[in-house]
């Protein structure tokens, strides 16, 4: 084979090449089309993160190309034609295909020209639904949403839309982006011609099945956060110190249970205590080591100690064969000690290991400055993970060994101070916040045993609501949950840097005063939102943040929970009051993400039912969120039916509001709406106003 023919068998194309001439067909084998509002704001962030990286980064004013992964097709030729089969990575092309579709529509209609003749470049075999559902996109765009009969597709459709949307309104960017996706012309033009995705052509005759056999069992490739760990213990040039370095690692990437679990609590008898003991402590509640030295000290003494007793240790070859393979976890009297909770963390370790490093270069972090211009800090996205660590540099053995007391650290202060899900016997709850610190329990059954209580609580047992006795555990619980809930990637959560850039500055970490803990983070709150808040910005419909509606909901709760009669009474009606005392104490913060007109924008007209003018269908009070499988089904229901058909409870303290005045009145019309619109916009000028007093950091 010659060297051209080999090259049209492994291809890098731009997306425009993709489209252009070429004709995709994806087969009935293949699963039906499923990316989730996660996978898609990914992608379009990853877009427009590459766009923007390019721009700083490249030299001579060149655009750097971004690659994102391959497009695996087996080739099929007919008199028709050349049509390619995807065997892998249909859900990626079918995304692109719905953005080029979209996109120009509302951006600009010139656009269409640049994007190519889309008609037919992509079918769907034996799924007549989804193919015609593309057809009509790539026709008429945005406006054939609403008339697509595919789930996933529609989905997929209306998450791209909003996101170019957010562009051609002008909603603020950098506000946009870091909760909610924002997709300008400028992004599509470096998806056309700088995104590159690597077309593999199989061999004419390939064995489908085999190939996917193959492709099943390969194995596992490493994992950048694992290049990471081989590059920094190299620079360890002690054998002992590089054994310590691997094991405080792999403690902290198990994230589902508290980190001192990951130590054992077997005694060494040279030091008549165990590793648990030394680094947590006696009752495993708190970090003792202060530095990398100590540390790497401590595990150092205990490795040394625990080879020496090897040494003179005898054992039968009966006790060998008898031996649980777990004795190096267990207690000094040989039960089993284990935490008995799994908690489902906010963050994964490869990000984890990024805010470390923020911490070790001690970085700061505000939200009126702009994440796209951070002069050179390390960027929270994992895909930089590599990159950053090469940026900062410096790496030599103290710098190692800093990391990880840092690591080690930081983990002590995520598990101690940081809300988590805790799993329940009904399966795993993600919305089920716990904030809950480690300590050794005893009893006259069971010794050296982990367990685990509310952290701010001056009582053992937690109480029902996991929110504790103490109004610290609740306050700083539920503006935690507030925080999460908005910005619910794994990647890029500066509200976690801020937490634990403050707990790092505390004089002991161990023991965090819980009330100045809440103020600190109500702080954070208010510079965010102030960093928002405009009257345009309030009443601009669907573009209203999701965090406008969040710390809403917190400020309401707060009122009813934590403040006083008066202060409630002097900012709400008498209506408002009683309906919020009684929604409020059973709120919780979930995962709404989906900004919802009360009164609907696109009323049915069959019953008589008009639209409101846009300045009052897109009024602060005519707004609220909620899931968005509720609001696709909630959408076109007038005021009324959604609060009699949908039960309340669960939802957003705004909604709860809005419902329950709502079936107190003859109809929801403008009064209400500039009502209920004044009182809430009420609320959040006077957190403004009452900023909490919080000690410097």
């Amino acid at each position: 084979m010659s060297t051209t023919a080999s090259a049209d068998w492994l291809r890098p194309m731009s997306v425009r090449d993709m489209f252009e001439s070429d004709s995709y067909r994806v087969p009935l084998y293949q699963r039906s089309y499923a990316w989730t509002e996660a996978e898609i704001h990914t992608l379009l962030r990853d877009i427009r993160d590459a766009r923007l990286d390019s721009r700083v980064q490249a030299a001579n004013h060149e655009t750097r190309d971004y690659y994102i992964g391959s497009l695996v097709v087996n080739t099929e030729r007919s008199a028709e034609g050349v049509v390619y089969e995807v065997v892998d990575g249909q859900q990626r092309l079918t995304t692109l295909f719905i953005i080029l579709s979209v996109v120009p529509s509302i951006l600009d209609k010139g656009l269409s020209e640049r994007t190519g003749k889309l008609s037919g470049r992509l079918t769907f075999e034996g799924r007549a639904g989804a193919g015609d559902d593309l057809l009509r996109l790539a026709r008429d765009g945005k406006s054939a949403i609403e008339r697509l009969s595919t789930d996933g597709i529609r989905h997929a459709a209306g998450l791209v839309a909003t996101a170019a949307e957010r562009a051609r309104d002008g909603v603020d960017e950098r506000a946009a982006t870091r909760t909610q996706p924002w997709f300008s012309a400028e992004d599509l033009g470096y998806l056309l011609d700088n995104v590159k995705i690597l077309r593999s052509e199989l061999p004419q005759g390939t064995d489908l099945n085999h190939y996917f056999e193959v492709m099943n069992t390969r194995g596992e490739q490493l994992e950048k956060h694992e290049i990471l760990k081989s590059r920094l213990i190299s620079a360890l040039d002690d054998a002992v110190d590089r054994e310590n370095f691997s094991q405080v690692w792999d403690a902290c990437t198990v994230l589902d249970r508290h980190i001192q679990t990951q130590f054992p609590t077997k005694k060494v008898s040279g030091l008549q205590t165990s590793v648990r003991d030394q680094i947590f402590g006696r009752d495993w509640d708190r970090l003792t080591p202060g530095n990398g030295d100590e540390l790497f000290g401590v595990l150092r003494d205990v490795r040394e100690q625990t080879a020496r007793d090897q040494v003179h240790e005898d054992i039968c070859l009966s006790d060998v064969l008898t031996m649980s393979v777990d004795r190096a976890d267990q207690g000094e009297n040989g039960d089993e000690e284990s935490d008995g909770s799994a908690y489902g963390a906010i963050i994964d370790f490869p990000n984890l290991l990024l805010h470390v490093l923020k911490v070790q270069q001690k970085e700061s972090f505000s939200w009126a400055s702009d994440l796209d211009d951070n002069g050179g800090e390390v960027r929270l996205e994992d895909k930089y993970l590599l990159s950053e660590f090469a940026r900062v540099g410096h790496i030599n053995a103290e710098s190692v060994r800093n990391f990880a007391f840092l690591l080690l650290k930081t983990r002590f202060l995520m598990d101690t101070y940081v809300i988590r899900m805790q799993k329940t016997t009904a399966g795993d709850d993600e919305e089920n916040w716990v904030l809950q610190r480690a300590f050794k329990y005893s009893s006259a059954k069971t010794k050296r045993q982990l367990s685990a209580r509310s952290t701010f609580s001056a009582v053992d047992q937690q109480a029902d609501d996991n929110l504790g006795d103490d109004a610290s555990q609740r306050r700083v619980l539920m503006l935690q949950a507030m925080f999460q809930v908005t910005d619910t990637r794994r990647a890029s959560k500066y509200f976690l840097y801020q937490f634990l850039a403050w707990l790092h500055s505390q004089e002991d970490s161990s023991r965090i005063d819980g009330e100045a803990f809440a103020r600190h983070i109500e702080s954070l709150a208010h510079d965010r939102l102030r960093a928002l808040y405009t009257e345009a910005t309030l009443h601009s419909g669907t573009h209203v943040p999701n965090f406008v509606f969040n710390v809403l909901d917190y400020e309401l709760w707060r009122l009813v929970r934590i403040a006083g009669t008066n202060e409630l009474d002097q900012l709400l009606g008498t209506d408002t009051v009683v309906a919020l005392r009684k929604s409020a104490s059973h709120f919780r913060f979930r995962y709404r993400t989906s900004v919802e007109h009360f009164y609907p924008v696109m009323p049915t007209a069959e019953q008589g039912h008009l639209g409101l003018p846009s300045e009052l269908s897109n009024h602060f009070g005519n707004l609220c969120i909620m899931s968005r499988s509720e609001n696709s089904r909630r959408n076109n229901l007038m005021p009324k039916a959604k609060a009699e058909e949908f039960a309340s409870t669960g939802q957003s303290l705004k909604f709860q509001l809005m419902a329950e005045l709502s079936l107190r009145a003859p109809e929801w019309n403008t009064d209400q709406i500039h009502t209920h619109g004044a009182e809430m916009v009420g609320v959040l000028e006077h957190a403004l106003e009452n900023e909490p007093d919080v000690l410097p950091w």
